[in-house]
Parts: structure tokens; C-alpha cells; sequence
């Protein structure tokens, strides 16, 4: 599993991406933790950037294992998971399935399960059938973004998207909203943040509200002017929320 990190001391984060999407997306992240001083691990999941040869399965359980097998490489007791959109069910399934691993949480613009399965099986059902050109990257980039970064960011998104290999991707997103984990949420016991974009149309605030009220203790933050990627759209906003938890001074 191909990763990128920074060059920060403990704590560690370790960051996991959204669908057709790749460690990119959180390497401003890694930036802005090296800048306090705190480690930062952004992976690309079996499937999707780096790792799109990388064999599967291309499940939510599967991916929360596979990023247990890299704490094991790394000699990594306990670190802190951030998760975007389809990253976020696998946090999810990381903080349930090996608890002990996990110090804090971090939940962006995802859910504890999908509000119609039968749509988005129909959307993988469509990627794997259908063409899978520029114009279905296109918009599946443009999806995400409700504040739409640069121009030649966009273009590089829309490679990244480009890289996925489609029948991992086509598994991953059907085991998206097979893999729910909302009745279980109360299992998990470390502190948690959740940051939701107020226009986000695939996960939204509600979503986020609806995991804080299983989540013992946890806490939701909506950014006004994001959509479904908060920490590209707004990021100021969102490090002046999510650096004082993943650093533990909130």
C-alpha cells in the first residue's frame, strides 16, 4: 500500500482518502501537522493512486486491516485515524475493529451508513457497464467540491480518479454502503471529531449529527462554505478546528 508521510514526532495520523480519490488529498494535511510537529501518514488504498494494482479484497473491513498490517510494519501501537467520505466507513471500521490501535478520531464529510444502498449500487453497477472516460471522471471530480479548488488542481483530481483501477473501485463502492456500522457506533471510545460541509449533497450535516448522537462524547463541526471535501475547500476553517484535536490540545 503506497503512502506518503511527513517528517513530525508523535503523535502519529494516519490519514485514508475517499472513493476515486488518493493520499493527495490529504497531503496538505501532512503539511500542516509537520508545521506543529506531529507525524502524519497519508495512504492510497488498494484499488485507488499508487496502489491501484495492489491486490484486494476492496472492502471496508478489509481496508481498516490492511491499515492495522501497516502499523504492525511500522511498529505503531496507537495512532490517530482521519477519514474522508469513503475513508471515514473505513476510520469507522478501524476504530471497531481493532480498538486498541486508536488514540482519536477523525470524521470528514462521511456517515455511519448510506441514506439510499439501492442508488448507489446502481452507480457501481453503472462504472463497471458503462464508459469510464473523461467525461465520468469529470464528473465524479466535480462531485466533490461545492468551493471548487484551482483549475490545475481539478485536473489533477480528475487524474487521480483516472488511476483507479475500475473493478476495485467498482467492489469498494459496493461495499460502501454494504458495510454499515451505525448500530455500532457506540462502541467506539476514543475522543471524536466530526466535520461535515453544510453543501455537502452525499454525506451530509444530518449525517454527521446523526453519528455525534451514537458516538460517546463526540463533537460536529459544519463548515458553512464546503462541500464534500472540507479540508480542500475551506482550510483555514477546517485546521483551525481539526490541528488543536489531532495535535491533542482540544
Amino acid at each position: 500500500m503506497h503512502v506518503i508521510e511527513n517528517s513530525g514526532r508523535a503523535p502519529v495520523v494516519v490519514c485514508v482518502h475517499g472513493f476515486c480519490q488518493s493520499s493527495a488529498y490529504w497531503a496538505p494535511t501532512l503539511d500542516r501537522l509537520a508545521k506543529i510537529g506531529v507525524a502524519g501518514i497519508a495512504v492510497d488504498l488498494p484499488g485507488f493512486g499508487r496502489s491501484a494494482d495492489a491486490p484486494g479484497p476492496y472492502t471496508m473491513e478489509a481496508y481498516a486491516d490492511a491499515i492495522a498490517r501497516l502499523l504492525d510494519a511500522r511498529d505503531l501501537a496507537r495512532v490517530i485515524v482521519v477519514g474522508g467520505s469513503m475513508g471515514g466507513v473505513v476510520a469507522q471500521h478501524f476504530a471497531l475493529r481493532h480498538p486498541d490501535r486508536l488514540a482519536r478520531l477523525l470524521l470528514v464529510a462521511t456517515g455511519g451508513f448510506t441514506a439510499d444502498p439501492a442508488a448507489a449500487l446502481a452507480k457501481m453497477d453503472q462504472m463497471e457497464a458503462g464508459p469510464w472516460g473523461d467525461a465520468e471522471i469529470a464528473a465524479q471530480v466535480n462531485g466533490f467540491f461545492h468551493n471548487p479548488p484551482p483549475p490545475d488542481r481539478i485536473v489533477e483530481y480528475r487524474r487521480i480518479a483516472g488511476m483507479a483501477n475500475r473493478a476495485a473501485a467498482v467492489a469498494a463502492g459496493r461495499s460502501n454502503p454494504r458495510s454499515r456500522t451505525f448500530e455500532r457506533l457506540g462502541g467506539i471510545a476514543v475522543p471524536t471529531l466530526i466535520i461535515q460541509g453544510r453543501h455537502d449533497r452525499a454525506r451530509t450535516p444530518e449525517h454527521g449529527a446523526a453519528m455525534r448522537d451514537r458516538i460517546p462524547g463526540a463533537r460536529l463541526v459544519v463548515l458553512e462554505g464546503s462541500g464534500h471535501t472540507p479540508q480542500l475547500e475551506e482550510p483555514e476553517a477546517f485546521y483551525e478546528v481539526a490541528l488543536p484535536f489531532l495535535s491533542g490540545a482540544a
